[in-house]
């Protein structure tokens, strides 16, 4: 159910006459203060936001105004006339601004456009007193809410910093929501104030069914009711059973992970210990061989060290070599080497080459 709204008292008003003095309204800044309210509630209502500036220092007068960005040019223009007229009527402050739920207008003598200053109100609406059975996921549902709202807004420049959505808190009960911003600050800008303003809400209205924070740059609302007249896109929250899935998927991917992984360490060690096998065969081979080239084949030795016979070569004791050199004589001497002399041998009438091998 769309409730429609009637104009009557504004959210939150606010006159500055201790802290900047009071004007007359016949005097200069008074007339110009007129012209800039006229000026806004004329040029406003066909783009939602303008500002205005009028008159020299001391006079000089700024302003600016936003209508919500649901209502039509012509509830714009009422509201902001209805809204001029408050100001002029209950407030001669140097500085002014009055909030309605449609609309908001600010006037000043300083300049007020582009100036990222934050001061948040909480209006107490009578719909906002009631509050809610489960306040921890209630507003857990809000802030997902006001959160991805405030995204879209502030960094979509083709939203004018605008945004409208509804979010499924029960099965009877969906929380409906609203961001807006001045479009004369910047995209941060706008992100930080309603960043801020976010945290008033929470301070305010975390248990509430309804909540408001009205500053000069930024508005946040949540009813559980839709007041604005534009459509909004439904935002799901992440549920028990959304987070379920997520726990399904994360278990999904992590037991494979894990599976592989486990396949490719396993595989890494069994290669590793195949390595290490046939390297250490291939070292005992080699030593093999090496004790086989030390030596040839077929030797029996004594338990002394003896060499007492031999498959392939025939060998002769030292007493047997010493009588066919001629006791090593230098007669038989063939030559000198690296491992000794080199004798002549006779034996049985047949000249075998011996070597004499110095130690």
């Amino acid at each position: 159910m769309l409730f429609a709204l009637v104009l009557a008292d504004p959210l939150f008003k606010i006159c500055s006459t201790t802290e900047y003095g009071d004007y007359d309204q016949k005097s200069p800044f008074g007339k110009n203060v007129k012209i800039v309210l006229e000026t806004l509630t004329s040029i406003t209502s066909s783009t939602g936001y303008n500002s205005a500036a009028i008159g020299e220092f001391p006079d000089k007068v700024t302003g600016k105004a936003l209508c919500r960005g649901d209502v039509t040019s012509s509830a714009c223009q009422t509201c902001l006339r209805d809204a001029s007229q408050k100001l002029l009527k209950d407030c001669e402050s140097k500085e002014a601004i009055i909030w309605y739920e449609r609309c908001q207008i600010h006037y000043s003598f300083q300049n007020i456009t582009s100036l990222d200053v934050y001061a948040g109100k909480y209006p107490d609406m009578e719909s906002h007193n009631k509050s809610v059975s489960d306040p921890v996921h209630f507003y857990d549902n809000v802030r997902f809410l006001m959160d991805t709202l405030s995204n879209e807004a502030a960094l979509n420049r083709s939203k004018l910093m605008f945004e409208t959505g509804e979010i499924k808190f029960s099965r009877n009960e969906t929380i409906y929501g609203h961001v807006q911003c001045t479009r004369d600050i910047r995209e941060d800008e706008c992100h930080k104030c309603l960043s801020s303003a976010l945290i008033d809400l929470k301070g305010c209205c975390s248990s509430k069914q309804g909540g408001i924070i009205v500053s000069r740059n930024c508005n946040v609302r949540f009813e559980l009711y839709k007041y604005y007249n534009t459509s909004s896109h439904l935002i799901t929250f992440p549920t028990p059973q959304g987070r379920s899935n997520w726990k399904m998927v994360a278990i999904t991917v992590f037991i494979p992970t894990m599976v592989l992984t486990l396949i490719v360490i396993g595989s890494s060690i069994f290669c590793l210990r195949r390595k290490r096998r046939r390297q250490r065969a291939m070292e005992r081979s080699h030593l093999t061989l090496l004790r086989e080239s030390a030596g040839p084949m077929g030797f029996t030795t004594t338990a002394e060290g003896q060499l007492v016979s031999s498959e392939d070569l025939p060998f002769m004791d030292l007493n047997t070599i010493r009588a066919a050199t001629d006791n090593f004589s230098d007669s038989n001497k063939l030559g000198q080497g690296g491992f000794g002399t080199v004798y002549k041998m006779l034996k049985d009438e047949h000249s075998l080459i011996g070597r004499h091998v110095t130690t």
